[in-house]
């Protein structure tokens, strides 16, 4: 005999489900991890902007050195010229002495026409070094600001992780109300109320089963969690269930419908498990008791020094000649400063805020 009940506990969660749905349409808000995904596209269009100003301004300094080396050999030859029109010169006003006529018009501007050469190329030379100074320090500064957009990139790319960490995290606490049913296989030894047991435990678990496929379907990034889920413990409990239908059906077969609220308690690092990140992203968020401290906070440090065209490197990465701004995460840091013919700076230095680090650079000797 079949026995059928009122679904109360429908009933009484309908209103419920009905009125958190209508609430959580009323407030949706964009996903962060779509707008980390926009920030880091725009992020990477400012980096691969600032790689072609590089190398252009890379060629442009090269063809600046080229220039300079034409005109280092060309100073060698004119030198060379206007000592021979020198010499030239010299050996004619000698002869003047006991000639008064000869004619030196041809020679002195022979004389003048090299010095005229000479200077000009001298202020070219000026031109050129000047040049290739200010090309080196536009490089120094597209590379600084390299690395600023790097270390904002790689920061940005951290908050992404986080932001998936936390919405996956948030996904897996959904709640909902399965109804189920199954028809299990009564032993002959078995009493009325072994065999409703029986059947009450396995339509439970089935309802399990089909919460956790659905709430793995329903993830925002369902197929890499689906690929990572094994031994991730989800932790699904029957929080509340009804009987709507019961009873024998023939053959032993014992037929049960079942209605149950389900909710997935998931282990720590299930969210970290699922996304094959690192388990610091889940461990991190679920210390609540200080959430600020625990987050990797950034801060803009900035290095200078007393003397142009030296090397930053930071954490061992060079940033170019001072002055050098970064965004580096708060604590201990690597700075070294050096320059040939002055002693290397390089300490370890802690950074808890925005800071500028003044370095002096001693002669060597």
């Amino acid at each position: 005999m079949i026995t059928r009940r009122i679904p109360a506990l429908l009933l009484a969660l309908s209103p419920v489900w009905v009125t958190t749905s209508i609430h959580a349409e009323e407030s949706v808000q964009a996903d962060p991890v779509s707008e980390i995904e926009n920030k880091i596209d725009t992020k990477e269009t400012e980096i691969n902007t600032m790689a072609a100003e590089y190398s252009s301004e890379s060629e442009r300094l090269q063809q600046l050195q080229n220039e300079n080396s034409k005109l280092k050999r060309s100073e060698q030859e004119l030198n060379a010229k206007r000592n021979r029109t020198k010499s030239a010169l010299d050996k004619q006003y000698s002869r003047l002495l006991d000639d008064p006529e000869i004619d030196l018009m041809s020679f002195q501007k022979a004389y003048q026409d090299a010095w005229s050469e000479v200077k000009a190329n001298q202020s070219e030379l000026l031109e050129s070094q000047q040049a290739i100074t200010e090309s080196k320090m536009r490089l120094s500064q597209v590379k600084q600001k390299q690395a600023r957009l790097n270390s904002e990139y790689s920061y940005l790319k951290e908050q992404k992780v986080e932001a998936r960490v936390k919405r996956l995290e948030a996904e897996l606490r959904e709640s909902d109300v399965i109804e189920t049913s199954y028809k299990t296989t009564c032993s002959a030894t078995m009493t009325l109320g072994e065999c409703t047991s029986q059947g009450q435990y396995l339509t439970k678990q089935k309802a399990v089963k089909a919460f956790k496929s659905k709430l793995m379907e329903n993830l925002t990034e369902s197929n890499i969690a689906k690929q990572n889920a094994k031994g991730v413990q989800l932790n699904v409990h029957v929080q509340e269930s009804q009987v709507l239908r019961s009873g024998f059906e023939g053959n032993n077969s014992y037929f049960t419908q079942m209605q149950a609220q389900l909710q997935a308690r998931p282990e720590a690092s299930a969210a970290c498990k699922l996304l094959n990140v690192s388990t610091r992203y889940c461990l991190k968020g679920s210390q609540a008791e200080a959430p600020k401290k625990q987050d990797k906070n950034w801060v803009n440090v900035t290095v200078r020094s007393d003397q142009y065209e030296d090397s930053v490197v930071i954490n061992g990465i060079n940033y170019g000649s001072t002055p050098v701004e970064v965004v580096l995460p708060r604590g201990q840091h690597q700075v070294t400063v050096s320059k040939d013919g002055y002693q290397t700076y390089n300490r370890t230095i802690t950074v808890s805020a925005s800071d500028t680090v003044w370095v002096k650079l001693r002669p060597n000797g």
